[in-house]
């Protein structure tokens, strides 16, 4: 299905974030956070009205699950959301440029939570070592910018 490197699709993600966080920056400062968060939503209507057959199939294979395997799923609104706040009361609360560089320490949670709920680990040296970087970095920033 997807015929992009993933490496690729990472880099064009990080060049939209990077283009999205100044917009939302921008836009957090003459409109109200709830107005800002529809705006982000809109295209994922749309979305769901063109691929509203496969949201019915997927709300079926959702319901035949286990309950803890569909909660993880469901779990994804609620996280999504509150991640979403969290961030543009970030940018809100300072700028895009300090809470961006704040916000890149999530893949260090992602390495804990992929541990805690599924028991994977997919860390290798490099990565740790880059980790540690990540994570000094950012204890260098709010140092510096309480």
């Amino acid at each position: 299905m997807n015929t992009l490197p993933w490496y690729a699709a990472g880099l064009g993600a990080a060049l939209l974030w990077g283009i999205h966080y100044p917009l939302l920056e921008h836009a957090l400062k003459r409109v109200s956070l709830v107005t800002v968060l529809v705006l982000t939503v809109l295209p994922v209507l749309v979305v769901a009205l063109v691929f509203r057959d496969t949201l019915w199939r997927d709300a079926l294979v959702l319901a035949s699950m286990d309950w803890p395997d569909r909660a993880r799923i469901l779990l994804l609104s609620v996280t999504s959301l509150a991640a979403t706040v969290m961030l543009f009361l970030a940018i809100g609360g300072h700028n895009a440029t300090l809470a961006s560089l704040i916000e890149i320490t999530y893949p260090l949670f992602v390495v804990l939570f992929t541990w805690l709920l599924f028991r994977q680990v997919h860390v290798t040296p490099s990565a740790a070592i880059g980790g540690v970087l990540v994570m000094a970095g950012a204890a260098l920033i709010i140092w510096n910018h309480p």
